[in-house]
């Protein structure tokens, strides 16, 4: 199979496009032929070795999380997944056989049904799609009518969170430059502050949830901003935020925790839902085919991306 392969930490230019042996699903899991992908940064974190404490030296790795595509292959032990069910799910980012690849194999629970979009907008919902959920579901305990602020809300986390708390009924503030205002807008945002014209942490406002998923602001800082019960989450675990999140479950104060994204079928089904009810969609910026990912990472790289970068891998879109 043709797959993008680093066989050392550097940058972009150490991806390769190589044939590889095809993966077979082993007890649990199954074989997907891969459509489409997309990027996220812990992608070119990884690559870079950043991260290489968590992900090893163990060489080559295919890299990405995100995949939609077919069923194609299965294990006898798994029966609530067939062969031709189109999918989409996310692989663990520190394993060493990932998305970027024509086949993937994963746990089974690890997938589901994709939603009525098509492949390119799937394969960009299920790391950043599920971290936003649970970082407002989870972590926020999200309820129709709150007041939830997101920082980076034109962001690849960020305009998904936009779109579930808006479809939980709730007035959303959200926080960008000025130069993406319209698009937050656009994508559901009741109230837009700029940070590059104004210092939000002066607003007079109190929400109920503050989802920092640009990691750009402190626990600390944000406390004027938080209603007496209100919580903090952020996609960086700090150690104040870390000691905090313990707390928070014993304390009735403002709460500050972190979110660790997880893949379970479960929170794919519930993006499904929102997706095929209309009230989730990916805002894509650029796409790439595999051959060219090495510059869709120094794209991403540059931390200004609207919305998601997505992958695609095969002509069946």
């Amino acid at each position: 199979m043709k797959a993008a392969v680093i066989r050392k930490y550097g940058k972009p230019e150490v991806f390769q496009i190589e044939d590889m042996p095809e993966p077979s699903p082993k007890p649990k899991q199954v074989k997907v032929k891969i459509i489409a992908s997309s990027v996220n940064p812990v992608d070119w974190k990884v690559r870079s070795g950043a991260i290489a404490i968590l992900t090893g030296w163990r060489f080559p790795k295919i890299l990405g999380g995100d995949f939609a595509g077919k069923v194609v292959e299965c294990d006898s032990s798994v029966n609530d997944i067939q062969i031709g069910d189109e999918v989409f799910g996310l692989s663990n980012a520190m394993s060493i056989a990932g998305a970027y690849a024509e086949y993937i194999i994963c746990d089974a629970d690890q997938l589901a049904i994709k939603p009525k979009l098509n492949f390119l907008e799937s394969a960009s919902i299920p790391l950043a799609g599920s971290t936003a959920w649970q970082a407002l579901y989870h972590m926020g305990r999200l309820e129709p009518g709150m007041r939830v602020l997101i920082i980076g809300a034109t962001g690849g986390v960020g305009h998904f969170a936009v779109q579930i708390a808006k479809a939980a009924n709730c007035y959303v503030t959200g926080v960008c430059h000025s130069r993406n205002a319209e698009l937050a807008k656009q994508i559901g945002c009741d109230d837009v502050l700029t940070y590059d014209t104004t210092d939000i942490k002066k607003s007079k406002n109190k929400y109920d949830i503050l989802f920092d998923a640009a990691a750009k602001y402190g626990y600390l800082s944000c406390q004027s901003l938080l209603t007496p019960k209100g919580t903090y989450v952020c996609t960086i675990p700090t150690p104040l935020l870390m000691v905090m999140h313990g707390f928070s479950f014993i304390f009735p104060w403002k709460k500050g925790r972190f979110v660790g994204v997880s893949s379970n079928r479960k929170d794919l089904d519930q993006l499904a839902r929102l997706g095929n009810a209309g009230n989730l969609r990916p805002f894509i910026e650029n796409t790439f085919p595999l051959e060219k990912i090495a510059e869709a990472h120094a794209l991403s790289e540059t931390e200004k991306v609207r919305g998601k970068i997505a992958i695609q891998i095969s002509d069946e879109i």
